[in-house]
């Protein structure tokens, strides 16, 4: 204190800190002193339990025999600020969850109400519970709060079955992994039982029905009375109303359904919670396993599965109960699939975190011990533009150690919520084992897909198909593999045959090599363990030995592009020397016809159909061909014709909107140019020191910068300044980069269905290029840009955008080197 008054200890107690190398500490016998201004720690106390210190060039470091416990910084007054934060709430805030779960149990059970935890506290089937209090939850109110509830008609109900209700929900903005846009629920009034099934759309409502119908009449040996629905057409449907009436089943619809929603099937939508009554007389309920939607797990490892010293558990995402299996359902980050596993050690405290925090914020205490969070220094944009899509929590790894670490840059990752939207999107019933699969109820269709990939496989005189990279083994360079490549055709030489085949109005048609990757030859001598479920009786001890290329080999592509390569040659082709994926064929009337190869898909373009069709027919004797007609899409560019006008489009309008929705700026406000004049960006804008460096890193920059640089090389010309802008600045990106690339997704809003046009133009037939230099543009080394694009009979077939490699020492000097270098790519 300054001005020497007494202070005065009003209580004794224990904190956590946690470094700035990311452990965390505990501090016992704190004092606790309102008065004070700031936190002290006594080196006397940490020198009389054995700790020792020392200081050098402005930093001191607290040590215990080979650890270093904390590390402080000289600032003024010749004292050391400790470089860590605490992380424990306010006292009184966080006394009042000290000794009750009913904020967990109102979590695990979907955010049921208090009535309901009193109800199932009443029949002691939830431990930790005293009060059965909940404190303001704004959560609840957001998601659940409804209109006055009407007057509900009246009836009786004497058991399971009686009387039943359903409702169809959708159509979602996002459909799910397995393409379900609709939900429907079944609640049965006498016990509140509910069963969910998904929708791909409404027609499969009947067929659902009758199926839920057969299980739970089978299962409870009850036959379904009455059935209330809305007046959707769904339940309407001719054949529906039919079966209910041969079946003895009474309909009931609600009227008004835009206003009077059926009251029991929406409580029960806002995340079904209400307490069931016993749908088993004879059988308890049991609450014992309920879990957080969301929460943290750690599941065990087995040991076939890991080396000694590796973790023997991994962090994963709880998501629910896979039906029929006694095991718990997660997400697993790392190898992005589900898995079952009962195993594993919950940490559902973690979810309750955030409310805490809030509660302690708002916690009159007098106390200087608070929550320190870091925040991202972002400038939002307007309202009408989108809001900062990335969480800036980092995830702790539970297996670091109390060992002094360097100073390393963070690696950019999702924060935790990130991790469980992911897991909702992605997470779907397919099994993730071949064990799973054939104790699925898909194994039928399992086995029917297993022998055609077989007999597939076999017709090319090998047995077996593994991945034999997602099995865990890899590959050394020169010894399983000598080279790999990509065969891949240059946007350039598709947009130039699609200009040609416009303005000619030639056939443009497409086709797919099934299983491409089986048809190369190895050159390398390669053993596989035989697959999981084709094991030969008798020789489970032997290994076969790969005669042709599988998936996930290294060398596949190259080997199946050599095979298709040495087939064209052979039936006539020449390969384009500017692009080994074009192959031209001159006919005897002196027209062309083109093939271009995207891996294994291929577009054919010629003057005859027929001499398309002798094509596909070489084509499909040699390899297996799926034929997909006329060509409507490669490369994610989206193909439109008008064959009597001769025009023909180039688009990426799809591809434009999901990248806007992926980083959450699908509702930003348009604007009209691709790069602002007040946008002069420079390396100065760079942050400098490391808490803003690490707060920048949290954006997946490069993952947008790249988004945007597909859309450029493809079809929009118009973004190729902006995003080659943008992209230098992808290792340590400032607050104005990332202001300029939400400004070019706001440019992208407004023009995503811009499309290039190439056709014949009046006097346009030949090759033509414009050049400009912007002399100085770099502020950073005054470097200056090249642009430049060619035209194909007036449509855009070329376009880039660059830095000059040297600084030109005049305007003059600019644009000659920007000519040459054009004047290069021409020749």
């Amino acid at each position: 204190m300054d001005n020497d008054a007494i202070c005065i200890i009003i209580g004794m107690g224990t904190i956590k800190i946690k470094m700035s190398d990311g452990v965390v500490r505990t501090l016992e016998e704190v004092r606790h002193i309102p008065n004070m201004k700031k936190n002290l720690i006594s080196l006397g106390t940490l020198d009389s339990k054995g700790y020792s210190y020392k200081s050098e060039n402005g930093i001191m470091k607290v040590s215990k025999g080979a650890m270093v416990a904390m590390t402080g910084q000289k600032i003024n007054s010749n004292v050391y600020k400790l470089l860590g934060n605490t992380i424990l709430g306010g006292v009184a805030a966080v006394a009042e969850f000290e000794d009750d779960d009913t904020l967990l149990w109102h979590l695990r059970l979907g955010h049921m109400s208090e009535r309901g935890i009193m109800e199932l506290h009443k029949r002691n089937l939830l431990a930790g519970i005293k009060s059965c209090k909940l404190d303001f939850y704004k959560y609840c109110i957001m998601g659940k709060q409804c209109r006055m509830r009407f007057k509900t008609a009246t009836h009786k109900t004497n058991g399971i079955l009686d009387y039943v209700h359903s409702d169809i929900w959708g159509l979602m903005r996002t459909p799910s992994k397995g393409g379900a846009q609709y939900f429907m629920s079944f609640i049965d009034d006498y016990s509140r039982k509910a069963w969910v099934y998904f929708l791909k759309n409404k027609s499969e409502t009947f067929a659902k029905f009758k199926i839920w119908k057969a299980e739970v009449e089978n299962q409870t040996r009850r036959k379904i009375k009455c059935l209330r629905t809305d007046n959707d057409n769904a339940y309407r449907d001719g054949n529906f109303l039919k079966f209910c009436e041969e079946h003895g089943i009474k309909r009931h619809f609600t009227q008004w359904i835009w206003l009077v929603i059926s009251s029991i099937d929406h409580l029960e939508l806002h995340l079904m919670g209400k307490s069931l009554r016993k749908y088993e007389q004879d059988k308890k309920l049991d609450y014992s396993f309920k879990r957080i939607f969301g929460c943290p797990a750690y599941v065990h490892i087995s040991r076939k599965d890991r080396s000694k010293l590796d973790p023997k558990s991994k962090k994963c995402i709880f998501l629910g109960f896979k039906k029929g299996v006694k095991g718990y359902k997660l997400w697993d980050p790392v190898a992005k699939k589900v898995v079952i596993s009962r195993v594993l050690v919950f940490d559902e405290k973690l979810m309750t975190e955030a409310f805490k925090e809030e509660k302690s914020q708002t916690a009159e205490s007098s106390n200087n011990i608070g929550r320190s969070t870091v925040q991202v220094e972002l400038d939002e944009l307007e309202s009408q533009s989108d809001e900062e899509p990335y969480s800036n929590d980092q995830e702790q790894d539970s297996t670091k150690s109390n060992r002094p670490k360097c100073n390393k840059r963070p690696l950019v990752r999702y924060g935790f919520e990130d991790l469980v939207s992911y897991a909702l999107l992605t997470s779907s019933e397919d099994p993730s084992t071949f064990q799973e699969a054939i104790e699925s109820s898909e194994k039928d269709k399992l086995q029917v897909d297993v022998q055609e990939e077989g007999s597939s496989i076999r017709k090319r005189r090998e047995r077996f198909k593994a991945r034999l990279v997602a099995k865990g083994n890899s590959q050394g360079h020169e010894i399983d593999y000598d080279k790999v490549f990509l065969p891949v055709v240059r946007h350039i030489s598709i947009r130039a045959v699609l200009t040609l085949v416009a303005h000619q109005d030639v056939e443009l048609e497409q086709q797919d090599v099934k299983t491409a990757f089986l048809h190369g030859n190895l050159e390398e001598e390669i053993f596989m363990v035989q697959p999981e479920g084709f094991k030969q009786p008798g020789t489970e001890n032997l290994v076969c030995r790969l005669k042709k290329s599988l998936y996930e080999l290294k060398q596949s592509l190259r080997q199946w592009y050599k095979r298709f390569d040495s087939y064209m040659i052979q039936i006539g082709y020449t390969r384009c020397e500017y692009d080994c994926c074009v192959y031209v064929h001159i006919l005897e009337d002196g027209s062309y016809i083109f093939l271009l190869l995207y891996v294994d898909d291929m577009l054919i373009a010629a003057k005859s159909m027929y001499e398309v069709n002798r094509l596909k027919s070489l084509l499909h004797k040699e390899f297996e061909m799926k034929d997909l007609g006329i060509a409507k899409k490669i490369m994610g560019m989206e193909i439109c014709r008008d064959r009597e006008a001769r025009k023909l489009w180039l688009s990426q309008k799809n591809y434009i909107r999901k990248v806007l929705e992926k980083f959450s700026m699908l509702d930003a406000k348009p604007v009209s140019t691709s790069l602002a004049n007040h946008f002069r960006l420079s390396g100065s804008q760079c942050p400098k020191n490391e808490k803003k460096i690490e707060n920048m890193s949290k954006i997946p920059y490069a993952s947008i910068v790249g988004c945007l640089m597909y859309a450029m090389v493809c079809t929009r010309p118009d973004l190729a300044h902006a995003v080659s802008t943008v992209r230098r600045y992808m290792v340590n990106l400032g607050r104005e980069h990332w202001n300029t690339v939400k400004w070019i997704f706001r440019y992208l809003k407004g023009t995503a269905k811009h499309r290039i046009l190439l056709s014949r133009q009046p006097r346009t037939n030949s090759i033509i290029g414009y050049v400009d230099a912007d002399y100085a543009s770099e502020v950073d080394d005054r470097r200056s840009t090249t642009g430049y694009l060619f035209t194909l009979s007036g449509g855009p077939i070329f376009w880039k955008s660059t830095l000059q490699s040297i600084v030109a020492m005049s305007t003059t000097e600019a644009e000659y080197m920007a000519v040459a270098e054009t004047t290069n790519e021409a020749l």
